[in-house]
């Protein structure tokens, strides 16, 4: 089956904005010496106060394990996280959000907000509030299938 050209440029626009997204992030959060991938890291782990495991970070934010351990070295060099031995398995090893990761995150989220807020500002502002309304709900879904559609490969493959 051949995917038309609006499926292809639909494909192509998804990965563009989320290029310029990222790209305008890391430029506004250059001064605070955080990437994307590693903004994402210490934002997922303000929600284990008491920690996680390494492999469960890197499949939460779909990295594989080697690149995962680089980002948390150079977070932790950064003092943002701890690494802690797990009190159920002696062998692994928890990760932390510490103090200082809390502060970094605020700062990171306050660079997120306002990019919303120009995005929405800039861009949503000239687009219909019926049309803004169906491109979210179109987005959400395209998301939602495109999550199902990868944990089922990953299900495939075991």
């Amino acid at each position: 089956m051949h995917e038309s050209n609006d499926e292809l440029q639909l494909g192509y626009l998804i990965f563009e904005v989320s290029r310029l997204m990222r790209r305008l992030f890391e430029e506004e959060a250059k001064g605070l010496g955080l990437t994307m991938q590693q903004a994402r890291v210490i934002s997922f782990l303000d929600d284990y106060p008491e920690g996680i495991s390494q492999r469960h970070i890197a499949q939460a934010i779909d990295r594989d394990p080697m690149t995962m351990s680089g980002i948390l070295d150079r977070l932790q060099k950064q003092k943002l996280v701890s690494r802690v031995v797990d009190p159920s398995d002696s062998r692994a090893k928890l990760v932390l959000l510490t103090d200082e990761g809390k502060v970094l995150l605020r700062k990171a989220r306050a660079v997120g907000q306002s990019i919303g807020q120009t995005l929405s500002d800039r861009v949503l502002s000239h687009i219909p509030d019926s049309q803004r309304e169906a491109l979210i709900s179109g987005l959400e879904l395209i998301r939602s299938e495109l999550s199902d559609m990868s944990y089922a490969n990953k299900d495939k493959e075991k």
